[in-house]
């Protein structure tokens, strides 16, 4: 018999309602002890997924309570589950996760709700991730990169790898046993088959590429010389006075960073010191950090003058960058258009006109057909790594597998197996099992 454990399933504080959950084999006898319902001689008699509304026991004090029996293996732990859901507020659930310690209960450690369904195979291990995922999500695309991990899309690769692995282990394992009747068949089909392998592999982890943004969004770096507009720029965008704006060059010394989000991602707009040769030691400052946030980020605004010609300062600084991504923004239209430039975009951050466009740009170059929020996107930094040691295992067995021993092919493709499994949870160790679970938060 499994030990019964308890929870507070809803965040501390106060709210409208409290969740408390027992899952464990006598989690309908402790619940019976402190549940009362006029329906009901006992509740060990409940219905499962039938909600009673009864009162409950808090210690000293009761609360009316709605209380609901899942039934075992027809549960989220794959174990008798019964959820109260009483009113909220830190102190009332805190009696009653009292009171059912009392009547046998033991408190659950972080995360034990799911490792419980994962050990009673209600979820893969890659699933159970993206349960953690999706709590932890903070926008569209990484809410349903977690969404689609938690539906077991991942885990459906991950296992078609694994048979393919197991499938060419299988077949070198046979040639080994039957030289003479198999050897050469197998060995010929080997290159085809490792070839197909590491193309999967490389094909699912090319979604990997993408997880920083999915995750953390675009970085987007405002730069040019003193006084041309990007903190109007940025104001203009998020549609408030966030940055400072004076006539004064040089009012901005720091980076400012915001973000709004467009099409279930996250764009990160970075404010940034005016650059200019300057002797001033803060200012100075400001102009390094400037050039380390454009070097740094996904993609560079560099913002012009519509109505004067590029300086020579000004086309340096753009051929400093011109290895990353870059929108030429012309700022002060409403001033006048002096330069003609087909690849830029003609705004005014004063009156906001066109700056709209920018987004528009950013989001069709740079995320539509790139980044599909609705895509199989991995963002879990594990899974990734293991993927890649899978892949470098399986370049290994690639290596010369024409003439290369089969033995020493079984140990690279063993060694990759270990990897994909420990996503799966077919070959996790218990450390790495232990080490997820106490990522999550109590009462799931």
């Amino acid at each position: 018999m499994s030990k019964t454990i308890a929870a507070i399933a809803t965040p501390f504080g106060t709210g409208a309602i409290g969740v408390i959950r027992l899952s464990g084999d006598n989690s309908l006898n402790i619940a019976n002890q402190v549940f009362k319902c006029k329906r009901l001689d006992s509740f060990c008699n409940a219905v499962p997924n039938v909600m009673y509304f009864g009162k409950v026991c808090c210690g000293e004090f009761f609360d009316e309570c709605l209380a609901i029996y899942f039934k075992a293996p027809h549960s989220f732990t794959g174990e008798d589950v019964v959820e109260f859901q009483c009113h909220g507020g830190i102190r009332l659930l805190e009696e009653l996760l009292k009171n059912l310690l009392n009547k046998g209960a033991t408190i659950a450690d972080k995360g034990e709700f799911t490792k419980r369904a994962f050990l009673n195979g209600k979820y893969s291990l890659s699933e159970a991730e993206g349960i953690i995922d999706m709590i932890n999500s903070e926008n569209i695309a990484s809410l349903n990169a977690g969404y689609r991990q938690l539906s077991g899309n991942l885990n459906k690769k991950v296992l078609k790898l694994e048979e393919q692995i197991l499938d060419i282990t299988a077949s070198l394992e046979a040639s080994l046993d039957y030289p003479e009747e198999l050897e050469e068949e197998v060995r010929e089909n080997l290159p085809s088959k490792l070839s197909t392998l590491k193309n999967d592999l490389q094909s699912l982890l090319d979604s990997a590429k993408y997880s920083r943004i999915v995750k953390n969004g675009i970085n987007v770096a405002i730069i040019g010389m003193p006084n041309i507009g990007k903190s109007s720029l940025l104001n203009a965008i998020l549609g408030k006075d966030r940055a400072i704006v004076t006539d004064i060059a040089g009012t901005t010394r720091d980076v400012l960073e915001e973000r709004i989000e467009r099409k279930g991602i996250f764009i990160n707009f970075i404010d940034t010191a005016g650059i200019r040769n300057t002797t001033d030691t803060v200012e100075k400052i400001g102009v390094n950090k400037a050039k380390s946030c454009a070097e740094n980020a996904d993609i560079i605004l560099m913002m012009l003058n519509s109505n004067s010609n590029i300086t020579n300062e000004e086309q340096a600084l753009l051929d400093s960058f011109k290895d990353k991504p870059i929108i030429k923004i012309y700022n002060k239209m409403d001033l006048g258009v002096c330069v003609k430039d087909d690849d830029g975009i003609y705004i005014s951050a004063k009156t906001g006109e066109n700056v709209e466009q920018i987004i528009d740009v950013i989001c069709d170059k740079f995320i539509s057909g790139k980044i599909d929020s609705s895509g199989d996107i991995i963002t879990n930094i594990r899974h990734i790594e293991s993927l890649q040691n899978t892949l470098n295992f399986i370049n290994s067995a690639c290596l010369n597998s024409e003439i290369t021993p089969s033995e020493c092919i079984l140990i690279d493709l063993r060694a990759a197996y270990l990897e994909l499994g420990a996503i799966s949870g077919n070959t996790a160790s218990e450390d790495i099992i232990d080490t997820i679970f106490s990522k999550f938060c109590l009462g799931k």
